[in-house]
């Protein structure tokens, strides 16, 4: 009811304004919905195209499917591709030796999930794969920054050349009363 009366606006006595829209100009609601209309419009194009693109890969995958290659269907049946045949379906073998093996024939299009890899996804995990090299070697070069020049190797000490023990472990030297004396006094200028 309140959207009617939001579309009928006409009650107000002032042309511009209406107390149905509380008070705002009679433009400014038909503006609002157009513009949620067009961000609507755009929402379902940019997802449509992500969902075109999606259903493409997926096509790819399942064209791209060879024996081998393992596969679940949309049933949860998970196995090996044996066969690929011309009628759009693939053989698939689970089980074990020692449980036994069992062959099934699925179409393609019940496969849900299949480690197989189309031309567009190998391309995809290819540019990636560039883009995270591109990074670690800028993150390497920032780590590389100029580092301090290395002090030459100091040759080895001898043990003759060595302080004795005695030498090492001898107290500091106390300052002479004469040092002491000038730096309490301050100097004078």
């Amino acid at each position: 009811m309140f959207f009617w009366n939001l579309l009928d606006g006409a009650e107000g006595t002032d042309p511009e304004t209406s107390p149905a829209t509380g008070g705002l100009p009679g433009w400014v609601f038909p503006v609002v919905i157009g513009v949620l209309v067009v961000l609507l419009l755009l929402w379902f194009f940019y997802s449509s195209r992500k969902n075109k693109q999606r259903n493409s890969e997926y096509a790819e995958q399942l064209n791209a499917i060879q024996p081998g290659n393992k596969v679940k269907s949309a049933g949860g049946l998970c196995g090996v591709v044996v066969e690929v045949c011309d009628d759009n379906t693939v053989i698939i073998e689970t089980g074990s030796d020692k449980s036994g093996k069992s062959y099934f024939k699925l179409d393609k299009a019940s496969i849900y999930q299949t480690d197989a890899k189309g031309p567009a996804q190998i391309a995809r995990e290819a540019k990636e794969a560039e883009k995270k090299a591109g990074k670690e070697g800028k993150a390497s070069a920032q780590d590389e920054a100029p580092m301090p020049a290395e002090e030459p190797a100091k040759e080895p000490v001898t043990p003759e050349e060595a302080p004795s023990e005695q030498e090492t472990l001898k107290p500091a030297e106390e300052p002479s009363e004469a040092e002491t004396t000038q730096e309490e006094t301050p100097a004078e200028e």
